[in-house]
């Protein structure tokens, strides 16, 4: 198994003043596309600059994304100029950027999809490389570090990475100790400001285990599952809060979860379905996702604090709101939640 949706979020409105951080804006914000039907939005920073990514006219290319002064979408194109896709996945608090572009990869032609960076909204998209092969995706960023995951020589596997300018692209292990040779793969999702990484990585026994590393040593830390054969972590803030989802004993539920300070892994359940993701945190506490309903009739956005539980984006919306959140993704430092949902029949990205 093999988490790759995008998902995104939003936010919590005077019900939760309590337990959470209140909320500048009375409803969604709309962040449109770039003139496609799709848009979402992956992450937010302490300027409530939102990054994603957004279909171009006709639906040709998706392009990476950022709101500008003004909140309106600013198209980021691909390490291949506009003939390219890219989605830019996170934005660290001093504006620098990562995600995923289409890049020409030999000289016959044939594209694959690299990891870029961007010290911030108007610099150039730079190639992060691989770790060997010929695929990367740069998942989260902050402080200058980046990490992800990229295939080893031969694409044998993913592994784990962590960047900076002046290291390079830094292999990350997995659990089995192979750094991918031998076929098992590692995946980060989440990094804090000081190079705690967080992510999933194949386990000897055949089952895939939430685990963090820390970069500047390299050792990578077991957290093991919720009783299930697959966990994965998405996030940690900086008081080392981590974030994610894990199958249940026998795999037949998935729920979101969230581990303090080197604690297990504690199970904050769904909105009623058999499938819920934590997808991020912010130093507050505050994290969100999305969550298969009662039924498992639809995908529903969550906000979670400690006081409050987890709660229905949606159950927050006011009256006639014409938004359905399906997943939230990011969520600010002031609590500002980013993430898509359908609005007018389409899949928008928006900002609560």
């Amino acid at each position: 198994m093999r988490f790759t949706a995008s998902v995104l979020a939003l936010s919590v409105l005077s019900t939760l003043a309590p337990f959470a951080v209140a909320q500048k804006r009375p409803a969604p914000v709309d962040l449109g596309t770039l003139g496609g039907s799709y848009s979402t939005a992956n992450g937010t920073n302490t300027y409530d600059t939102v990054v994603g990514g957004a279909n171009v006219f006709g639906d040709v290319y998706t392009h990476a994304v950022y709101t500008n002064s003004a909140g309106f979408l600013v198209d980021v194109g691909s390490l291949l100029g506009v003939y390219g896709n890219s989605v830019a996945n996170s934005i660290g608090n001093k504006g620098a950027i990562t995600g995923t572009s289409d890049q020409v990869i030999d000289s016959d032609g044939d594209v694959a999809s690299h990891a870029f960076y961007l010290t911030g909204p108007r610099a150039a998209m730079v190639d992060l490389g691989t770790n060997g092969g010929t695929l990367a995706s740069g998942n989260a960023t902050q402080n200058g570090q980046v990490a992800g995951a990229a295939t080893v020589a031969g694409d044998v596997a993913y592994t784990a990475f962590y960047w900076t300018k002046a290291g390079g692209m830094l292999n990350l292990n997995t659990l089995a100790g192979d750094f991918g040779a031998e076929g098992y793969n590692s995946y980060a999702y989440g990094i804090d400001s000081v190079g705690v990484v967080v992510g999933s990585s194949d386990s000897p026994d055949g089952t895939t285990h939430a685990v963090a590393w820390a970069a500047k040593t390299h050792a990578i830390f077991d957290l093991k599952t919720l009783g299930g054969s697959y966990a994965q972590a998405n996030a940690v803030n900086d008081n080392y809060m981590i974030v994610g989802f894990s199958t249940l004993e026998g795999d037949a539920q998935t729920d979101a979860f969230i581990s303090q300070k080197g604690a297990g892994l504690q199970d904050i359940g769904t909105l009623g379905g058999s499938y819920a993701q934590a997808n991020a945190v912010n130093n507050n506490g505050v994290v969100v996702g999305s969550s298969n309903i009662t039924g498992d009739t639809d995908v529903h956005a969550f906000v979670w604090t400690q006081g409050g539980g987890m709660v229905d984006l949606n159950s927050l919306l006011p009256d006639g709101s014409p938004w359905d959140l399906s997943s939230a993704n990011g969520v600010a430092p002031d609590g500002s939640i980013v993430g898509v949902g359908i609005i007018n029949g389409e899949f928008h990205g928006f900002l609560w």
